[in-house]
């Protein structure tokens, strides 16, 4: 499908490049393929009750798609992101150095308080880096992840069989996942590309 995000959003494409914009459009068609997919304003996304000083400071969302499948159920969202570019001093630089990111959230049908979830690294599984979080949740059915969070029977509830077997199975340890309240936040710490966008949807379906 073609599309022109000049007539949807005229002002959304002004800092992306050529190359950006043509991704962006591979992006849509791929998912649009497979999902119902409207464009919608970030002020109408979960970003605005989630996001804190952190998550403003790492990434700036520039289009917002609200997402379900092709039955009208499971909704998420997903944003396409400029992560800021920075100095070594943490001077801002100018846009030409932002990359773009994906990135995806979905309200959940319960509040889990805070949870963050990733991947361990061979060396973090040498040291206790994050033993000065509330509940620092071990489970030896899953055991090559780091489970944080405020309340361990919360942190119990969320992670039921289904969801740390969707969670094992993703393809790419690289990404992040956080939980505030009833607000799930899914992405990896890696450029934008049709790939990426595709198994980040799809976790978002299933989660």
């Amino acid at each position: 499908m073609e599309l022109d995000f000049r007539k949807l959003n005229a002002d959304k494409l002004f800092d992306f490049s050529k190359e950006q914009e043509q991704l962006i459009f591979n992006v849509y068609d791929r998912l649009f393929g497979m999902y119902d997919i409207s464009v919608v304003r970030i002020e109408d996304s979960p970003f605005q009750a989630f996001k804190s000083g952190e998550e403003k400071s790492l990434f700036s969302p520039k289009i917002c798609y609200f997402i379900t499948d092709k039955n009208k159920e499971n909704p998420f969202y997903l944003f396409i992101v400029s992560k800021i570019g920075t100095t070594v001093k943490g001077a801002r630089t100018t846009a030409l150095y932002d990359s773009l990111q994906i990135w995806g959230m979905k309200k959940l049908n319960e509040n889990f308080g805070y949870i963050s979830i990733n991947k361990k690294k061979w060396a973090d599984k040498i040291a206790a880096i994050f033993s000065r979080f509330n509940v620092n949740f071990k489970d030896h059915d899953f055991k090559d992840f780091y489970v944080l969070g405020s309340d361990k029977c919360k942190v119990a509830a969320f992670l039921d069989t289904q969801r740390k077997e969707l969670i094992k199975k993703f393809p790419d340890e690289d990404f992040r996942l956080e939980i505030k309240n009833d607000i799930l936040l899914f992405g990896l710490l890696k450029d934008l590309s049709e790939k990426n966008a595709f198994i980040i949807a799809e976790f978002l379906k299933k989660i």
